[in-house]
């Protein structure tokens, strides 16, 4: 089956269950909620994505210059748009479109697809690693706002499963900062298993090669270049700062509702542990019923039909940037959803 025809029934199948969930909120109750939350609550979130497309294309500027590359930001913020997009669309709001932006970026400045993607891996790394430190304040500010919601009755396998994914993003932060500092090649290792297991041998036995090219770049810009490495790493900070405001701006302008430290951290960690594993487009579907699981555990002042909405205007962002990151990757000659096979043949 061709990937665009899987796209196409992904999406079809993410707007019938997305109007399934809308039906068993309740369609008035959702709609009289959009109505109600008004347009600056909505702007908010516009805004909010936009400061994350330009703090991570910053971040990737800041890496750049760590290897010569002089890339221009313009170019940069439509590589982080249509990587977005992919991300989007693909099983993780984290991993899928970076092919993307390796094929945008080479085509238009004409570098080095493996050295981009070595800088593209090395950002994927500095993300992580910025990423574990706010998991870890986002479990220490819900912890200690909200004890007697998550190691109480009903909420504490809610607490129990907040401390789990903590350590879990704890453990994996320390393998990746080992494996860059003393310049290991899990990617590679992994291909290699991978071929002696005869699972698409021919194929994983070149991937191999360029992991392991890939992956001597990231380490040595790592350990070779910590003063290009912080600031971008600090820059990454600032974007998981602009999803743990999301609900705080959104239900405060929409609704006059005032989030605690532990009500923002326990919805941050919520949203992001299950966009990083989403199924559908957007996270259609687990999101929503993750958010709404957590809501009636935890008593936070939110009810279905204005969570609805909140993920509702949060989906209408999320198909600005795929349109967005479709024109890009257009203009440069390619499809949006074939840069993945597009970048592998360079």
């Amino acid at each position: 089956m061709r990937r665009g025809t899987k796209l196409t029934i992904s999406l079809v199948a993410s707007l019938v269950l997305l109007a399934g969930i809308v039906y068993f909120v309740g369609f008035g109750e959702t709609v009289a909620a959009a109505r109600q939350v008004g347009l600056p609550a909505v702007l908010s979130l516009g805004g909010l994505l936009a400061a994350l497309l330009v703090l991570q294309a910053a971040a990737w500027t800041a890496l750049n210059r760590a290897i010569g590359h002089r890339v221009p930001f313009p170019t940069l913020l439509g590589a982080t748009t249509v990587g977005l997009a992919g991300n989007i669309l693909t099983p993780s709001t984290y991993l899928g479109g970076e092919p993307g932006k390796v094929l945008y970026v080479g085509r238009r400045t004409h570098l080095s697809y493996e050295q981009l993607a070595g800088t593209v891996l090395l950002l994927k790394y500095v993300e992580a690693l910025s990423f574990v430190l706010f998991v870890a304040a986002g479990t220490v500010v819900a912890v200690l706002g909200l004890p007697s919601v998550l190691f109480r009755g009903a909420g504490l396998a809610l607490g129990v499963a907040v401390l789990v994914v903590a350590a879990a993003a704890v453990a994996t932060a320390g393998v990746l900062w080992v494996s860059l500092a003393r310049r290991w090649r899990p990617l590679t290792v992994l291909a290699g298993l991978l071929v002696r297991a005869r699972v698409f041998p021919r194929f994983f036995s070149r991937l191999r090669v360029r992991a392991r090219r890939v992956e001597d770049q990231a380490s040595r810009v790592f350990a070779e270049e910590r003063s290009m490495v912080a600031p971008a790493f600090c820059l990454f900070v600032l974007t998981h700062a602009t999803m743990y405001l999301k609900p705080l701006l959104f239900f405060g302008l929409g609704w006059g509702t005032v989030l605690g430290p532990g009500e923002l951290g326990l919805i941050f960690l919520t949203s992001q542990v299950l966009l990083a594993f989403q199924l559908t487009p957007s996270g259609v579907g687990t999101l929503d019923g993750g958010l709404f699981g957590m809501l009636a555990v935890s008593g936070i002042a939110i009810t279905q039909p204005q969570c609805a909405a909140y993920l509702l205007v949060i989906r209408f962002w999320d198909g600005v940037v795929v349109a967005a990151g479709a024109v890009l990757a257009a203009r440069v000659g390619v499809g949006l959803f074939v840069c993945e096979q597009e970048s592998s043949q360079r």
